[in-house]
């Protein structure tokens, strides 16, 4: 009888925590995550600097790793005469 209860106490102990949600603290913030990967983020700023502009883009990829591209475009007058 005493091994009945306490095969069903480790297994109801077990299964308890098996369905405790995680917290995930990274650059998004502090997130509670019942499971299941982050998805991928990506912001894009575009600002003008005199004739060029600057498009700043960055990625969030799932494990919260995150890159920087900075993309400078300026446009050619063609006035050469």
């Amino acid at each position: 009888m005493n091994r009945i209860i306490a095969l069903s106490v480790i297994l109801l102990g077990s299964s308890a925590a098996w369905g405790q949600p995680s917290i995930q603290i990274g650059p998004g913030g502090v997130q509670i995550d019942p499971g299941g990967r982050r998805e991928p983020r990506e912001e894009r700023t575009v600002r003008e600097e005199g004739a060029c502009r600057i498009t700043t883009i960055r990625r969030f990829d799932e494990y919260g790793r995150r890159t920087l591209r900075r993309i400078r475009e300026c446009d050619d007058d063609g006035d050469d005469d």
